[in-house]
């Protein structure tokens, strides 16, 4: 009910007054949050939501000198504070299938101080400047990355926008992003095309519409698991494909770069916060910013599914019994390590965060199903074992595993009247991860109970 609630609050906030101006709309923005709230904090991953996940973001950035003046001095930008901005980005993602997601922001103006003196472009009034929406595709990927196709547009909605023109339209980017895992260190890099619609040129200002811009970006972040915590750094810049006309103080070319850190406050709530700076003196490009984000994902809760791993057996000999059937499909995803003739792995959220006794909806008829399959196929010993995510301490994981796998082994002798002597529970606790435990969606992945089957021959 509370995400509902936010969701709610997040779509009504993308119905406040249009920014009326006579500056650079918010595409012009550099620092653009993605909607999916997966790895790094601009740069876009590979990696897709979940079906079934969603996530919702709100960012603040509080921006220093960005605004452009139309009578250039000499005396420098970087001079001292000559105007700021606070704006704010809600963003919405949801995962349509296992390789693509979609998603919408809604960028505002909150507040600005203008020191300009002469004549000088600025917000009119507060409120939404443009509206964002993108749809990743995943061509190619696995835990340790991949390659993705973007494309987004954004819709100007402020008035009077020189950059956008007179009667301009949409913009649109075609990105292919790639990245790639080594360890716990994450690199991405996103190269694209930004395919524009400018209008024309708005009388009385010294500024020309943008045309095509080749845009390229690069990130690394490196997940410190002891403390749930990304430390992220970006680069992002934009290149036109012919110059127009501007003020000399600003270049058409921009480039920003930001230091950052992501800490898992909880399984679902993600903390941003950090800082950027301009690279090249460019079009909406801060002297520095801060930026502060809240990511809330929920959804994909699929404690019911069961994959199915089945073991290369040797042949089977005169006398000895055929193999067991299949208890339930080979899902699609992770896959657990060789051991047993059959494995099962519980996957997704089977336990409520942080309980090792409150079992979801779905688990308990799994469990019945598995205890009928083990009565009709005489088994010699299942190990049973608890894996979790890593929030929170390896030492309260190892635990917290432990106290998981033995609730399903109590339940199986209770509920099947096994052998307690064939049934062991053991934990592995956070260090068998077999995804990413860095988001949302890799930490349910995370969250599982794994049956390893021996059967007699």
């Amino acid at each position: 009910m509370k995400a509902l609630k936010l969701l709610i609050l997040l779509l009504a906030a993308s119905y406040a007054d249009p920014g009326f101006s006579n500056i650079t709309g918010s595409d012009l923005q550099n620092f653009n949050a993605t909607t999916n709230g997966i790895d790094f904090v601009t740069v876009q991953s590979s990696e897709t939501l979940a079906p079934g996940v969603f996530n919702l973001g709100l960012f603040a950035n509080y921006a220093v000198n960005t605004l452009p003046r139309y009578e250039d001095t000499t005396t420098g930008r970087n001079s001292k504070v000559s105007d700021s901005i606070l704006a704010a980005d809600f963003n919405i993602g949801y995962g349509l299938a296992s390789f693509w997601d979609v998603g919408i922001s809604f960028p505002q103006v909150v507040a600005q101080d203008v020191k300009i003196e002469g004549s000088r472009g600025e917000f009119g009034q507060k409120g939404l400047t443009e509206i964002r929406a993108n749809s990743k595709f995943r061509l190619y990927g696995d835990r340790e990355g991949g390659i993705a196709f973007i494309v987004s547009g954004n819709m100007n909605v402020t008035k009077n926008n020189p950059y956008v023109g007179e009667g301009g339209g949409p913009t649109v980017n075609f990105e292919l992003a790639a990245d790639t895992t080594i360890s716990k260190l994450a690199l991405g890099l996103n190269l694209g095309y930004r395919k524009r619609s400018p209008g024309d040129k708005i009388a009385d200002f010294p500024i020309a519409p943008l045309q095509d811009q080749y845009i390229v970006s690069v990130a690394a972040s490196y997940l410190v698991q002891s403390i749930d915590t990304k430390f992220i750094a970006e680069w992002y810049a934009g290149y036109p494909t012919k110059e127009t006309e501007t003020v000399e103080s600003r270049s058409v070319t921009s480039a920003e770069a930001l230091l950052g850190i992501k800490h898992d406050i909880s399984d679902q709530l993600a903390l941003h916060v950090g800082v950027g700076s301009e690279m090249s003196n460019g079009t909406a490009s801060a002297d520095w910013r801060v930026y502060l984000g809240l990511n809330y994902a929920f959804g994909f809760d699929d404690s019911s599914v069961v994959s199915h791993i089945v073991r290369p057996k040797k042949p089977v000999k005169k006398g000895e019994p055929p193999a067991p059937p299949k208890f339930m499909p080979e899902q699609e995803g992770p896959q657990e390590t060789p051991g047993g003739d059959e494995v099962f792995v519980l996957r997704g959220v089977n336990f409520a965060f942080d309980s090792a006794s409150r079992v979801l909806p779905g688990t308990r008829e799994v469990l019945s199903r598995l205890a009928e399959h083990l009565k009709k196929n005489p088994f010699q010993k299942i190990i049973i074992e608890g894996h979790t995510d890593s929030v929170g301490s390896a030492e309260y994981n190892q635990n917290l595993g432990q106290s998981r796998a033995e609730t399903i082994r109590n339940y199986l002798i209770r509920a099947g009247k096994f052998d307690p002597s064939c049934l062991e529970a053991k934990s592995y606790g956070e260090s068998k991860p077999i995804a990413d435990n860095g988001n949302y969606q890799g930490r349910q992945l995370n969250r599982r109970v794994v049956f390893r089957l021996f059967y007699k021959h």
